[in-house]
């Protein structure tokens, strides 16, 4: 098409300043859990939105935290398209770094020849950026982009996206216009291998106490002095008991009553995507490299030590778990301290597949607590939303994968409730797919980027060659992005 050629030519003479706009974005810290930043992130992406030309960009008034930034672009288009994305991030230790996180330096990092470095390069607001670097390629390039878009940015993602069923309810009639919702993200691997996000797998976050003062035994207001365990009950070893009850011996199996119940997943139709793919999809079991994620996350085996590639992806996207995430009472400094707590707390994240309901499951762990003697210990729902099931052959998905085969990209496809942490990001797909919108999904694009959530968070700026292809830098973001909405307009 001569015209998305034009558009890609104009990528490539402005890669340089569409480099500087992505260090920009990155440079403005916004951690939705501190607040360092983040009004000031979500003013930056507003003036950058009308600076493209959208007709309305409003920060809409959250529910909970921080504004969801809504803008509309009319192109006098036939289709629209929902942009989702999210500008917050999580928070930093610099001590761990090996560049400030917020400086966002493009470095030489092997195999790459260059990187940029710095906390959102690439969950999310690295590709955030890529993708207004393409809208405003075509209108340089082109004159007109070929569908109308709404965009839908969030400040409150590492949040557990609180403030969204509120704004989908609040504007529904307008979001209601939109053919699909695309999220811009890099989905090619360190082997090449691109994946798109589909579905999500659904996330409940808990918080459990056990305090001295609600027991009724120990010490009940502070910790006292350790050598007092002699003659006091421990809040803290009570805590440990009750974790114990929740799993099997080595973790790995939920022991609440009732909670494996309500799964439906997987069908025979998840089955033979996973082995036989779609379209020129690689169907994933051949793909699957259990090494190369054995090195990524520095581990040296699997539970139950699996081996085989189709066994791991089956716990990977089909099983639920029951994490423990930290805990925290009593004395955690320097040396040492005898102290008897007098209360000990901790979070866990709960991840569930179709049909399991986010509120049965948070009664049932409630329940549970209960039967086993544990009425004191308090429970608190922190945040979490359902699992979001889609047709892997929705249009807006087709669209990507019309673009995987226009660059020549292998490509494997999971099936559609699966979103792992290896492929994307976790987002709340489920406002856009469930009542009242209903709307097709799908996220993803060429590029690569790592260590979301660590240190050292990184995205390709310079691609490179690797087991099943090439990895596209900037350049092949931004490019994939802009095509992806010609593709779409065309369906």
């Amino acid at each position: 098409m001569e015209e998305l050629e034009r558009v890609y030519r104009h990528i490539d003479e402005h890669l340089d300043e569409h480099i500087e706009r992505v260090r920009k974005l990155i440079q403005q810290p916004s951690i939705s859990q501190t607040g360092e930043g983040v009004i000031e992130c979500a003013e930056m992406l507003k003036d950058w939105l009308l600076d493209l030309g959208c007709s309305h960009v409003e920060l809409a008034e959250p529910e909970y935290f921080w504004p969801i930034i809504y803008g509309e672009y009319n192109a006098g288009a036939e289709k629209t398209l929902i942009i989702y994305g999210m500008y917050d991030v999580q928070p930093v230790e610099p001590e761990l770094w090996d560049y400030p996180p917020f400086e966002a330096r493009v470095v030489e990092r092997p195999p790459f020849k260059r990187v940029l470095i710095g906390r959102g390069a690439i969950n999310t607001k690295g590709p955030m950026a890529a993708f207004l670097n393409a809208f405003e390629s075509i209108q340089q390039a082109a004159g007109e982009l070929p569908v109308n878009l709404i965009f839908v940015f969030e400040g409150e993602e590492e949040r557990g996206s609180v403030s969204m069923p509120k704004f989908v309810r609040d504007y529904e009639q307008r979001l209601k216009r939109a053919d699909g919702v695309y999220f811009p993200i890099c989905s090619q691997d360190r082997n090449g291998l691109a994946r798109p996000s589909l579905g999500s797998e659904g996330i409940l976050y808990i918080e459990l106490e056990t305090n001295g003062a609600l027991w009724g035994r120990g010490p009940t207001q502070f910790g006292v002095h350790g050598g007092l365990k002699r003659i006091l009950d421990s809040p803290a070893w009570r805590h440990i008991k009750m974790l114990s009850t929740l799993v099997s011996d080595d973790g790995n199996k939920v022991e609440i009553e009732g909670w494996y119940d309500d799964i439906v997943v997987p069908t025979e139709e998840d089955l033979r995507l996973l082995r036989e793919g779609y379209r020129k999809s690689t169907p994933a079991v051949e793909v699957f490299d259990p090494e190369i994620l054995k090195e990524t996350l520095k581990v040296k085996c699997f539970k139950y030590d699996l081996e085989k590639p189709e066994d791991i992806l089956r716990e990977m996207l089909f099983s639920t778990s029951f994490n423990l995430d930290g805990i925290w009472g009593g004395w955690t400094g320097p040396g040492t301290k005898t102290l008897l707590p007098h209360k000990v707390v901790s979070k866990h994240n709960i991840r569930f597949v179709p049909k399991q309901d986010i509120d049965d499951l948070f009664r049932k762990i409630r329940a549970h607590l209960d039967k086993h003697g544990y009425k004191d210990v308090a429970l608190r729902k922190l945040a979490g939303y359902p699992w979001a099931l889609v047709d892997y052959k929705n249009p807006v998905a087709e669209s990507l994968y019309d673009v995987f085969e226009e660059f020549g990209v292998r490509y494997t496809i999971y099936p559609p409730v699966a979103n792992p942490v290896l492929t994307s990001p976790a987002w709340p797909a489920y406002v856009f797919a469930g009542e009242p919108l209903k709307l097709p999904i799908a996220g993803g694009a060429l590029g690569h980027g790592g260590l979301a959530h660590s240190p050292n968070e990184y995205i390709v700026i310079e691609g490179c060659e690797a087991k099943y292809g090439y990895i596209h830098g900037l350049d092949g973001v931004e490019k994939s992005m802009a095509s992806v909405l010609y593709h779409f307009a065309e369906r």
